[in-house]
């Protein structure tokens, strides 16, 4: 039995658990629309009202944001580019080329680990590092864009039965308006809009 890289919940086998795996991937699509975004956040705001502007024509230019030029130029496509090169290389292929700007190649890079994340989460054992600095790369560009994913509100408790002793799963089920389905990011159990009020009818009474 291992354990999960990034949670440490007991998984019978791979390295990622269901749950963690599709955060990766939502955070893989979400990486470069987050780039883009940066690139307007690369001067600093304007100044202050009231605050004294020298018109001297030795005055410096106003600095870029320097936290913006890190993640834009190397960090994000970089990193991305870094885990891309070890799973390939994990899994005996060649190494890959670097074409193209800096946006597409967060594009691609971030495209390939996404589709190659069922592999990475059954047979890459370093797939709760990949995992982690993604987080934290997401983390960096949302602390400067100011977006936050909508997580949705918790709907219940899922109850899908996870082992032969018939224990529920108990992973928290989130609604965010128009979902017509659920999946729960633990056991990746699928709820159809018909099942939303089975769902709710058979909550534990803590839940409920």
């Amino acid at each position: 039995m291992n354990a999960c890289g990034f949670c440490e919940r007991d998984l019978e086998h791979g390295y990622l658990c269901p749950g963690d795996t599709l955060a990766l991937a939502a955070r893989l699509d979400r990486l470069p629309r987050l780039f883009v975004e940066l690139g307007l956040h690369l001067a600093p705001g304007p100044r202050p009202l009231g605050e004294r502007v020298t018109t001297s024509p030795a005055e410096p230019p106003l600095p870029l944001n320097e936290a913006v030029l890190d993640l834009r130029h190397g960090g994000i496509a970089l990193v991305l580019e870094s885990w891309r090169s070890d799973v390939q290389s994990a899994r005996g292929w060649g190494q890959p080329a670097v074409e193209g700007g800096i946006d597409r190649r967060v594009m691609v890079a971030a495209r390939w680990l996404g589709m190659s994340l069922e592999w990475i989460a059954s047979s890459y054992p370093a797939a709760g590092d990949l995992a982690r600095e993604v987080k934290e790369l997401e983390g960096a560009a949302l602390s400067i864009v100011g977006a936050k994913p909508d997580r949705g509100r918790p709907l219940g408790r899922c109850v899908a039965v996870v082992d032969r002793e018939e224990t529920p799963c108990g992973a928290t089920i989130r609604y965010r308006d128009g979902d017509t389905r659920l999946v729960c990011p633990w056991c990746g159990f699928v709820y159809e809009a018909t099942d939303f009020l089975t769902l709710h009818h058979f909550q534990p009474e803590e839940a409920a």
